[in-house]
């Protein structure tokens, strides 16, 4: 009985840390943030985060119709890859002609 239990505690553990781990994107909140387009696609917000912007339909839509230089209102969700903060777009709006 006492093995069974134990494969049974494993098993548990294991899913757990599998939803713990996989969860995060899920549950991640939408977030506002205002910065200027800069080369590379990406974003520098007015704390000074430098954000990559993913690569969505609506990212692609917003680094190829405003310029670099303009100030603009983005929400979206962002998660970290290699270290790098990364924000998928679902909308923005330009706040500054630069």
């Amino acid at each position: 009985m006492n093995k069974k239990l134990r494969w049974i505690f494993i098993g548990m553990v294991c899913v757990l840390s599998f939803a713990l781990i996989f969860s995060s994107p899920v549950f991640a909140d939408e977030v506002t943030i205002v910065g200027e387009i800069i080369e590379g696609y990406q974003i520098v917000a007015e704390d000074s985060t430098v954000y990559d912007v993913g690569d969505t339909d609506m990212g692609d839509d917003l680094m190829n119709q405003v310029d670099v230089g303009k100030k603009v209102k983005i929400k979206g969700t962002v998660k970290e890859e290699d270290g790098q903060k990364v924000i998928d777009v679902t909308s923005y709006e330009i706040i500054e002609a630069n």
